[in-house]
């Protein structure tokens, strides 16, 4: 596996100093390296060789999908927090990346929109789509599993409580409120029930 990815990353390096331009479809490898940093929770560089050196977490290539959670020591790569991150194409065959940093629930920072990302691949490089795809009724505070098998990604609000060793209050998932799926160009919005 390290042979592979590195193989993978050296491909990566060399195509991208010949020719800059990022075609669709994009390997999982490939996006963690091309991707702006928020869409991987701040990973450098050397940090994102260094995941994918030893990939730990949920990480599948084939199905194109990471929940990457740093809670043991083995973990490698630098990012700033746990993060949901989904690849597929559109109806257009341009490669989407939906990405969703928890830093809430890993630092107990208020939720914000910038954990929450979807670029598609436009003219060989990665664009900001996210306040165009998601529907209205949808936070970009919201927490999001892009990693979840299946088409339907779930969704919904972070809730605050009061830490049991009295250190203030922090956030976890709450219930999901529904779940977004891709459709016609955007996601669409189903609640739930």
């Amino acid at each position: 596996m390290k042979a592979l990815n590195l193989a993978t990353s050296l491909l990566v390096i060399a195509s991208c100093a010949s020719d800059p331009k990022i075609e669709s479809p994009v390997g999982l490898s490939s996006a963690i390296l091309t991707l702006p940093s928020q869409a991987v929770a701040g990973m450098s560089s050397k940090g994102r060789q260094e995941y994918l050196d030893t990939p730990s977490g949920d990480y599948d290539e084939d199905k194109r999908r990471i929940h990457y959670y740093a809670d043991s020591s083995d973990a490698g790569g630098d990012p700033e927090s746990m993060f949901f991150l989904r690849l597929f194409e559109d109806e257009a065959g341009k490669t989407i990346a939906a990405s969703h940093s928890a830093r809430p629930f890993a630092d107990g920072r208020d939720p914000s929109a910038t954990d929450t990302f979807i670029y598609r691949i436009d003219s060989g490089r990665w664009v900001d789509i996210t306040d165009s795809v998601l529907p209205s009724g949808v936070s970009r505070n919201w927490w999001f599993r892009f990693n979840e098998t299946g088409d339907a990604i779930p969704c919904g609000a972070y809730e605050q409580f009061s830490r049991r060793d009295g250190l203030g209050n922090a956030y976890h998932f709450g219930e999901p409120k529904g779940t977004l799926v891709w459709s016609d160009g955007r996601f669409r919005y189903k609640t739930k029930g």
